[in-house]
């Protein structure tokens, strides 16, 4: 580790590295106004909110070059000797491009000096767009219905929006990639709206400084301060308006901190902002929820079971639930949330060629999550969730502008410094015990009464007297058969838990006479009633019952530590630009299942005194007379858990004594447990501190893969750890008993990523183009090979002279196409007679050396058997592992514009696009307890997956206010993660994942861009688009897996594959003024102004949908009582949901006030709107069942192979209506309308 962070520091500081360096440049010519001439040595500043960001000269031609500048909004100010002062309000700097604006200055007046002040337009052709997507301003996100960056990058055409948010981007399976302030995020990328100065969206064409993304990127640039103090607040709510119960609150402080000499400039500005939101349905449903009436469920929550009427046992009442006992609600219950955001920065300006700023966002938020399987009768108890987001940087920027008399080949260097860090923490559990693991299973103290049990001995005993050595022989007696004999539990219910609680207590009013009800656990719970640590049975196994646990108790946290130092150049005509990054993640998690301890606690107690010794029998003697024979317990010392210790000596009582210790008896009004002496009397004893998770070991709270914790980064009692314990550790680490400690480290990959890139123009032409080099080291051990977890042999290492010898001393010859390092595989793992193949990766191969498809045939009754070192093995061990090998890629990208006149432009680009494996870690865990544990185990060693994007584009400028692009792309993403069945693995099958995946997608995208002529703005695209793949998700195949053909590929669309899609952004709005021309009321007569209703009113529309998107149909109908594998009807993903389309509105007002004296006083701004989202309140259709195709039905209800099993329920009409409930999933359709009222005032 020590030499990585050495070789990385000296790369640094021998090299400019610009890893994510989002800056802009200014580029332009100032010419006389009325002559045409150039000005040389005008001065050109950038200024944002007074605070100078930039400035240059310019040259003999009139020229200048303001490099780099960081993405935003500035004024752009010139001055000359003789000419009027010139300024241009708005100038918008994007990240990453060449921004060019020509200055035409005013030769000044003799009388007057004036300053002259234009508004900047954002011009429709720019000469250096190499890149698909588009940069959204500031003064068009305030406008929009939806202002968050999600829902404005949703609003490009080719970005994928199933109900209003940004999903896919062109069609690549993985979502965005979000940058705030040119810091990667991790955790939430949500920052104020009013904060936003712009939102960048990048589908293709990324440059070299981009890496680690291989669908698109949405880079979010923040405001900065002002010369002059101002304040802004917006309220936002839905209350009266469509009872949805959200409401939003907004407030954003700017100004200058230190000014300077002249008091229009800020030496120290800051700005900062922050917004509180509220929700109070966190699950909006177009088809409204369904809940038990408040009548029938607050009976079955005092009534939660029934007598079967069978003599034993109980029925849950919940699964006599008829329609009558159900209502309808608008809203689901108990999913409320709310969140915090805060977004600031600092700028200091220390000289005139140096800027340094720091800056940082913050996110908190804490919410209910929603459950269908608990929303009919368990609301109460969804779960909670926090989550903490926070992130800060400083950038130190120095530029060394070249005079312009300069005649150096190399100008205009610069350099910049950037540290970043990010941390993510999220926190979940139950809302009423949280992190109270003991009180999450517990439900009361149970009193069990026990006696000891005797048989008669039908064999001679024979009893060895202590005192004498004298041996007696008894016949026709009594003898122990157990200690355990259970003849009375008593249950006192809690509060912990009431209504869990209750069904025990009510199990015991049912049932009057204990025995074969109460008499011990078993009759308990085959009756009906509930221990500690269990839960009550769903009804018809999917509605959960009231009081159900939902959640574990857990919490994790993520960090990102991230470097970049920059340096750029001009040299002649080239802007060369080099970068390196490094950046460093450490993920750690733990989790802890608080209502499983109890049974947990329950087995591990008194288990080492289960069986009775038998070598040790005692006499019972009446008067002389021997009729009994006693056997106490056994204590087996071997089979004692450390909890079980822990516990006894907790309690005052004797480590190695016979007592019994009743787990379930705990009362936690007084600390108190129960126990049963070696005599078998019952005792109480005092656990003075309760229960804690110390008194466990690490094995004993995972039991053989069955785990009861799980961690990372945390040991396993849940304390962060400190250093990084080494590989070995988990292996070799014991504490003070003897007992292993297992730690594991936290996930620590490392990536480290340059490039170089140069920018150039050839006669018409402006290239760019680069080379970015990307390694990615995962930094944890792997398994060396994936089809054989222990050490084993290859046929180099039992081969000699090109002849294997056996056990049986018998020789075989290799073939001559097997290598030296190849596995052997033979009939038996301990006693070798025979090699039945060899293997070499994924590659099988039979005793003959001719290639095999299925291993199987590899087996020989004792299973695929490796030719093992050590038959005996049974677990990995650190030989089972070898380091992560670090992944390299190397990535071209060329691009080039083609500016064919000032009103047309081709563009092009080539791209190689990487992104690392996803968040794959492996808990050594799963390979520890690798035959106990089922289900896929996550595997660090793959590569990262691969995107090839090809783009040509055409504009045309169609008017002088509106221009047409056409664009035309093709991908291929290549190496993505998929599910993979190692077929032939030892010591058994399993499900991991592998780079299997490949995807293609090609399409056109036509857009329009109209910019204000009169009332209209209007931003629309028009997307044709195939995108297909091997697999929708990295899960995709555990369908195919479960039929059987688990590694079949063919590709077909993917689910996000909307072949016609739809984006538009429209703008009607009335100016004011001279620019007002909507309706008039005048008042000629009275003699006063008239009145412009209109006047600074508008709307905005976005609209976003398309032809519908793909699913699986199926042939059949499944159960959710008896479920099994769909059978395809035509293909996977061959049929599709209809069309759909969602239309957002913003209606809004803007009101200019003056507060204060005209002298004095200063402009202030309102705006009041009205949002509605989904204006048309359309269901649009998100999810359909396979073998209907309906969002609402899956045909189960009606369908004749399933009415026997519908009829056979409890009660079959009550399972019919909640059922016809249950399936009418609100997922299966878009949000309904929502409309809110807004106000905004800014002084």
């Amino acid at each position: 580790m020590l030499r990585k962070l050495l070789f990385t520091l000296c790369i640094v500081l021998t090299s400019w590295s610009l890893a994510l360096a989002q800056v802009g440049r200014l580029q332009g010519t100032v010419v006389d106004k009325d002559t045409g001439e150039p000005i040389p040595f005008a001065n050109i500043v950038l200024e944002n909110g007074g605070t100078q960001v930039g400035g240059a000269s310019s040259d003999f031609d009139g020229n200048y070059d303001i490099n780099p500048i960081p993405p935003g909004t500035y004024d752009l100010k010139a001055t000359f000797v003789g000419y009027n002062t010139f300024i241009m309000r708005g100038v918008v700097i994007p990240a990453n491009k060449i921004t060019f604006q020509d200055v035409s200055m005013s030769m000044q007046s003799e009388v007057l000096d004036a300053v002259e002040i234009v508004d900047y337009k954002v011009p429709l052709i720019s000469k250096d767009n190499t890149s698909g997507g588009a940069t959204i301003t500031a003064e068009e996100i305030a406008k929009m219905p939806q202002r968050s960056a999600s829902a404005v990058a949703a609003s490009v055409g080719g970005v994928f929006s199933s109900d209003g948010e940004a999903g896919n981007m062109r069609g690549a399976r993985d979502g965005a990639t979000y940058y705030v302030d040119g810091v990667r995020v991790i955790g939430s990328a949500t920052v104020p709206q009013s904060a936003i100065d712009q939102v960048e969206v990048l589908l293709s064409g990324l440059p070299a400084m981009y890496g680690d993304a291989t669908g698109g990127i949405i880079n979010m640039t923040t405001k900065g301060p002002s010369r002059t103090f101002g304040a802004g607040i917006e309220l936002e709510t839905s209350e009266l308006l469509d009872g949805y119960g959200h409401s939003r609150a907004g407030l954003n402080v700017q100004g200058p901190l230190i000014k300077g000499k002249e008091s229009e400039t800020a030496l120290l500005g800051f700005f900062l902002s922050g917004e509180v939101s509220y929700n109070r349905d966190g699950a909006l449903s177009a088809v409204g929820h369904y809940k038990a009436t408040d009548e029938w469920l607050e009976y079955i929550k005092k009534n939660p079971i029934r007598v079967s009427g069978t003599g034993s046992g109980t029925y849950l009442n919940a699964e006599y639930t008829r329609m009558s006992s159900m209502e309808y609600m608008k809203n689901s219950r108990n999913t409320s949330g709310w969140s915090a955001n805060f977004a600031g920065n600092i700028n200091v300006r220390t000289t005139e060629t140096i800027n340094l700023t720091f800056g940082g966002t913050f996110n908190l938020s804490k919410y209910h999550s929603y459950s269908l399987g608990h929303a009919y009768f368990n609301s109460d108890k969804n779960a909670i969730n926090k989550d903490q987001t926070w992130r800060v940087y400083g950038r130190f920027t120095q530029r060394f502008p070249s005079p312009q008399e300069s005649t150096s080949l190399i100008k205009n260097f610069y350099y910049s410094l950037q540290v970043d860090y990010s941390r993510y923490n999220n926190e979940y559990g139950d809302p009423d015990h949280w992190d109270n693991i003991w009180d999450y299973g517990y439900l009361g103290k149970y009193t069990i009464y026990k006696t000891p049990s005797y048989g008669y001995a039908d064999s001679t005993i024979a009893v060895k007297n202590p005192a004498t050595g004298e041996t007696h022989y008894y016949n026709n007696v009594w003898a122990t058969t157990s200690w355990d004999y259970d003849t009375l539990v008593e249950f006192q219910a809690s509060d912990k838990n009431p209504l869990l609680s209750n069904y025990t207590s009510l199990y015991y009013d049912l049932y009057s006479d204990p025995f074969g009800h109460y008499q011990n656990f078993t009759d308990l719970q085959l009756g009906g009633a509930l221990l500690n640590g269990e839960s009550p049975s769903a009804a018809y196994g999917m509605f959960a019952a009231p009081g159900s646990i939902q959640t574990n108790y857990g919490y994790g946290e993520s960090d990102k530590f991230n470097v970049n130092l920059s340096g750029a150049m001009t040299i002649g005509n080239h802007e060369l630009k080099l970068g390196l990054q490094y950046e460093e993640r450490n993920n750690r998690a733990y989790g802890i299942s608080g209502y499983r301890m109890w049974y947990l606690m329950r087995n591990l107690a008194n288990f080492h005194i289960q069986q009775l010794d038998i070598q040790n029998p005692e006499v019972v003697s009446y008067d002389g007379f021997v009729d009994t024979i006693r056997y106490y317990r056994r204590y087996d010392e071997a089979s004692q858990y450390q909890f079980d210790k822990n516990l006894r000596e907790a309690l005052g009582l004797d480590v190695n004594g016979l007592d019994w210790i009743n787990i379930d008896s705990y009362d936690f009004n007084d600390n108190t447990i129960q126990y049963y002496d070696r005599e078998g009397v019952m005792h109480t004893a005092t656990l003075s501190e309760g229960f804690d998770i110390s008194m466990f070991t690490p094995d004993e709270l995972t039991q053989d893969g069955n785990s009861y914790v799980s961690y990372y980064g945390y040991d396993y009692k849940g304390n962060k750890i400190k250093g990084q314990p080494s590989f070995e550790d988990f292996f070799t680490e014991v504490d003070e008993n003897g007992n292993y400690t297992r730690p594991v480290g936290s996930f620590k990959p490392i990536y480290m990523a340059g490039y170089i890139q140069d920018k150039f123009a050839f006669k018409d032409l402006i290239f760019n183009v680069g080379v970015r080099v990307d390694r990615f080291d995962a930094n944890q051990k792997v398994i060396k090979d994936p089809y054989i977890l222990y050490d084993y042999k290859t046929v180099g290492d039992v081969a000699k002279n090109g002849v294997i010898t056996l056990q049986n001393g018998a020789e075989v010859g290799i073939p001559d196409n097997i290598g030296d390092d190849f596995a052997v595989y033979v009939n038996s793992i301990d006693n070798i007679t025979e090699v039945v193949g060899y293997r070499s990766g994924n590659v099988w191969y039979g005793a003959d050396g001719r290639e095999i498809n299925n291993p199987t045939v590899l087996d020989k009754g004792s299973g695929i058997s490796p030719w093992l070192t050590d038959p005996s093995q049974s677990r990995v061990n650190t030989t089972s592992f070898k380091d992560y090998d670090p992944q390299w890629s190397v990535m071209p990208r060329i691009s080039f514009s083609f500016p064919i006149s000032d009103e047309a432009l081709f563009f092009a680009h080539y791209d190689v696009l990487t992104s690392r494996p996803g968040n794959n870690f492996a808990n050594i865990y799963s390979y520890y307890y690798f035959d106990q544990i089922s289900g896929a185990i996550a595997n660090p060693s793959l590569k990262p997956s691969q995107t090839i994007d090809y783009e040509l584009g055409f504009t045309q400028k169609l008017t002088n206010s509106s221009s047409m692009t056409i664009t035309g792309y093709y991908r291929e993403i290549r190496n993505m993660i998929q599910l993979y069945r190692y077929t032939g693995a030892y010591p058994k099958d399993y499900t991991s994942f592998s780079n299997l995946d490949f995807s293609t997608v090609k399409g056109l995208t036509a857009s329009y861009d109209l910019r204000r002529t009169k009332n209209v703005r209007l931003r629309a695209s028009y997307t044709l688009q195939f995108s297909n793949a091997t697999g929708a998700s990295t899960s995709t195949m555990a369908s195919l897996i479960a039929a059987g053909v688990p590694n079949l590929r063919s590709t077909f669309p993917m689910p996000w594959d909307r072949r016609h899609q739809f984006n538009i952004v429209l703008d009607y709005r009335f100016g004011e003024g001279k620019d007002y021309n909507g309706p008039v009321s005048k008042r000629e007569k009275s003699g006063k102004k008239p009145i412009n209703w209109l006047a600074n009113t508008g709307a905005s529309l976005t609209v976003n949908g398309g032809s519908g998107t793909p699913y699986t149909a199926a042939t059949n109908i499944q159960s959710p009582l008896s479920p099994s594998t769909n059978l395809l009807k035509g293909s996977m993903y061959g049929s599709r949901l209809p069309w759909a389309f969602r239309f957002d509105l913003r209606v809004d007002k803007d009101i200019n006030l003056r507060l204060g004296d005209k002298e004095g006083g200063r402009n202030a701004y309102m705006n009041v709107y009205f949002q509605v989202l989904n204006l048309l309140n359309s269901k649009n259709i998100m999810g359909v069942y396979a073998a209907t195709g309906n969002p609402d039905d899956d045909g189960y209800l009606t369908a004749p192979e399933w009415q026997r099993e519908i009829n056979t329920q409890r009660d079959p009409q009550a399972f019919r209506d909640l059922y016809s409930l249950y399936v009418n999933y609100a997922g299966n359709y878009s949000q309904p309308r929502q409309i809110r009222f807004g106000v905004i005032f800014n002084f």
